[in-house]
């Protein structure tokens, strides 16, 4: 089966040079996507725009999630911060939601909007450093999903209520550990799945879908799709195989980062399947580290994946 693909990047204003280092990475080293979509709030599109070309468009919040959540200046933070809320939002019963709780419902909105049949959701943190062909997800005709096995356990608190919350929302009673983990960089979707999915939780829900997800913050977007197509639909038939293994390689605290500073390649610290990496923006690290190593990867004569 061929199928079409798009990568999706949620973003603002905070991440924009990471953004930008994101998409020189997808121009150099990503091949068969048709669309990389930006899903960014709408003040912040005007910083957004120079990234347009000819397969990457900026979606704007108000093309994807409904008027009645609004985006409005944090009281508590002096304004520093956003949350989302509103009128509508708190007459539904929807708490005060933060920026990484509207990008979740962004990943959902997109599938109503693109016409792609796979979305690759990559986040404006990493960065690709190896070529990377998106028909790499595809196998016997279907589309990988990253599943861990019992990597979710019962001392994880963090993880406990999403996944509650995802067996509610899906009808499927009292979740139960260990679990399979679907949280990763670099996942996967079939479009035709998560309007499912949407459509699934309102018939439950007997809401609209964002009603629905975001009356409880503790939720997760990828256990609640990954949750969906396995247990609901069930993986052979939503046309997906499983795959454990991080295609990005991720620091995610600051106390992964010994021994960044000594790199001289990313190669030195990439499993061979591995074709990006990761570096989330709130430990600290400084870009232009991120930078001069992403520009010596890509750089005529750089040894290629594997080599």
């Amino acid at each position: 089966m061929d199928f079409s693909y798009a990568l999706a990047t949620p973003s603002y204003s905070g991440d924009i040079e990471r953004c930008r280092l994101l998409c020189a990475s997808i121009d150099r080293f990503v091949s068969g996507h048709a669309m990389h979509y930006l899903l960014v709030e709408d003040r912040d599109v005007p910083l957004f725009r120079d990234l347009e070309g000819s397969r990457r468009r900026i979606l704007r919040e108000s093309q994807l999630l409904p008027g009645w959540l609004k985006s409005l200046p944090d009281p508590l933070s002096l304004g520093k911060r956003r949350i989302w809320t509103g009128i509508g939002a708190l007459a539904r019963g929807l708490p005060p939601l933060r920026g990484w709780h509207a990008q979740q419902l962004r990943k959902f909105a997109l599938a109503e909007i693109a016409a792609e049949d796979v979305l690759l959701f990559a986040d404006s943190d990493m960065l690709f450093v190896r070529p990377f062909d998106v028909a790499r997800l595809e196998r016997d005709g279907a589309v990988r999903l990253y599943r861990k096995p019992g990597a979710i356990t019962a001392d994880m608190p963090r993880h406990l209520p999403w996944c509650e919350n995802a067996a509610a929302l899906l009808g499927l009673g009292s979740a139960s550990w260990p679990g399979p983990d679907y949280i990763n960089t670099l996942v996967s979707w079939r479009r035709e799945h998560v309007l499912g999915l949407l459509a699934h939780v309102e018939r439950l829900s007997g809401r609209d879908w964002v009603s629905a997800i975001a009356s409880d913050r503790q939720f997760s977007e990828y256990l609640l799709y990954g949750s969906y197509v396995e247990r609901v639909v069930g993986l052979d038939a939503a046309g997906h195989w499983a795959d454990p293994s991080e295609l990005c390689k991720v620091y995610w605290f600051c106390e992964d980062m010994a021994g960044f500073e000594r790199l001289e390649s990313f190669e030195e610290v990439l499993e061979p399947w591995q074709v990006a990496v990761g570096v989330q923006s709130f430990i600290g690290q400084p870009l232009d580290r991120v930078r001069a190593l992403f520009e010596g990867q890509a750089s005529p004569g750089a040894p290629e994946a594997g080599r």
